[in-house]
């Protein structure tokens, strides 16, 4: 159990509503954590982070629009200096960064006595060490995180991030690649060249026509076998296999 202290204000930032009321759920049956605010995404964060002054923010990584990284470039541009814990359910290349990084990460789902592991790290690291976390990550991350990428076009090639691509859709010996700028970009590569380029942890194959990056999956149907995703303002079905399904749903424990 974690000492008594002065109360030690947290910050939920998860795009899942029920995310966000679990872990609310858990923190408040220990003494000494208060949570004072809840958000479901970067920009409700960042007004949260002026108005209370958290101590600490528990971040997912993968949401909509703007992701947890960003989040932590904002904090740091606004000279703000919260310790953050990570939540995730993908143990990709942003989980090497943060292992390499003094920052700490659960795993989805949330256990209790891991959550209150990583609380009480958080109260034993020093105030100092704890002010050089926001720019130490950003520069592991920065070291870390995949570049652009090159894909043929029929009239030369483009460079993409992959992070910002949502989903792309086979199309014979072409693939077609929806941008969550709304854009769309036709390559002259097959999507089996493209999963290859695109290997970032993020991207799950539903089907043999679909690579979609998981960083923009909302829901997933399982009557009607399809997979909803959401980036910018839009949104948009995608038909997955029943036996694709279970095996998503094990990205996620």
């Amino acid at each position: 159990m974690i000492a008594m202290e002065a109360h030690l204000k947290i910050l939920i930032v998860d795009d899942e509503p029920e995310a966000r009321e679990l872990l609310k759920f858990i923190l408040q049956e220990e003494k000494g954590l208060k949570v004072v605010g809840m958000a479901g995404n970067v920009d409700d964060a960042m007004k949260l982070m002026k108005e209370e002054l958290p101590d600490l923010v528990f971040l997912d990584i993968q949401m909509p629009d703007k992701d947890g990284f960003q989040f932590i470039e904002l904090v740091n541009r606004d000279g703000h200096e919260p310790g953050i814990i990570f939540v995730t359910a993908f143990d990709n290349y942003a989980i090497q960064a943060i292992r390499n990084s003094v920052f700490d990460y659960i795993l989805k789902p949330v256990r209790k006595q891991e959550l209150f592991h990583a609380v009480e790290r958080y109260r034993k690291r020093s105030a100092k060490g704890r002010n050089r976390d926001l720019a130490e990550l950003i520069g592991v991350l920065k070291r870390s995180e995949p570049g652009k990428v090159k894909l043929n076009t029929r009239s030369g090639y483009i460079l993409i991030h992959p992070a910002e691509v949502v989903y792309c859709q086979a199309d014979g010996n072409y693939t077609h690649i929806q941008m969550s700028d709304g854009t769309k970009e036709i390559t002259t590569q097959n999507l089996g060249a493209i999963e290859e380029l695109l290997k970032t942890g993020t991207f799950f194959r539903v089907s043999r026509s679909y690579l979609v990056n998981l960083k923009y999956l909302a829901r997933v149907d399982r009557k009607s076998n399809l997979c909803f995703l959401e980036y910018n303002g839009e949104a948009c079905s995608i038909k997955i296999p029943s036996q694709k399904i279970k095996i998503l749903e094990s990205s996620f424990t």
